[in-house]
């Protein structure tokens, strides 16, 4: 693994840190702009869950293939997921997974729709506005229960 924009591998003692915790953990969360993927997905153990939400471009990509093709995935929308993921869509092309791969979306999941498998669980997000609408309101709500706004600042959002 190789620090974004830097010339020189990371130290032996931080790789061997991170691919540790790779390989030990129940949940890991992506939360990058990578364009390549963080880790080979080999060393995500069966029954882990991996949150993938930063990259969201066809060709940039947080998992590799062999993660992607292993696990049971469940995106937020599958239309949104089979366009903008890299994840999915790099797979997609290279036909490591097909569309029928996905599981599910988040509706299927929260309906127990979604059978775990033998492999990890993904779930990959492109980010959709609801859910920064959402966000933002949750905030505003926070804040103004809070007395953090004012009727003036309220008026004009």
């Amino acid at each position: 693994m190789r620090r974004r924009g830097a010339d020189r591998p990371l130290p032996s003692g931080v790789r061997s840190a991170w691919r540790r915790a790779v390989e030990e953990a129940d949940l890991v969360a992506c939360c990058t702009t990578a364009r390549t993927p963080l880790f080979p997905g080999g060393l995500v153990r069966d029954r882990a869950v991996v949150v993938a939400v930063g990259s969201h471009e066809p060709d940039a990509r947080e998992l590799d293939d062999d993660l992607v093709a292993r696990s049971v995935v469940v995106v937020e929308a599958r239309t949104a997921a089979l366009a903008e993921a890299g994840d999915l869509v790099v797979p997609l092309r290279a036909g490591r997974i097909t569309a029928d791969h996905l599981a599910g979306n988040l509706a299927d999941l929260v309906a127990g729709r979604v059978a775990p498998g033998p492999g990890p669980a993904v779930f990959k997000s492109v980010g959709m506005a609801w859910q920064d609408l959402a966000v933002a309101s949750a905030a505003y709500d926070a804040w103004t229960a809070r007395g953090e706004i004012s009727g003036e600042h309220e008026r004009g959002l």
